[in-house]
């Protein structure tokens, strides 16, 4: 129903910046540190785009991504009602 993988626990934390200037006198520049956290919702969205068939991506992408929100709505003790 949910798959977990370690890509859904790899989000940055801001507590890092703090030591990010002593890490980087110490160990040198941080080039592969990822501060932008915008930039790891690219990797959901591609994981996302595998199963379209590329005729319209930016539909599928968007009904994969709604099918998800509502599975984790259901899962968190949630509930839809309909009138």
């Amino acid at each position: 129903l949910c798959r977990l993988t370690p890509r859904s626990f790899n989000k940055p934390k801001f507590h890092v910046l703090l030591h990010l200037p002593s890490h980087i006198r110490r160990f040198g520049t941080a080039m592969l540190f990822a501060t932008e956290s915008f930039e790891s919702y690219n990797a959901i969205i591609r994981a996302r785009s595998i199963h379209s068939n590329r005729h319209a991506p930016s539909k599928d992408i968007a009904h994969s991504m709604a099918r998800s929100n509502r599975v984790r709505h259901l899962l968190n003790g949630g509930a839809f009602w309909i009138k």
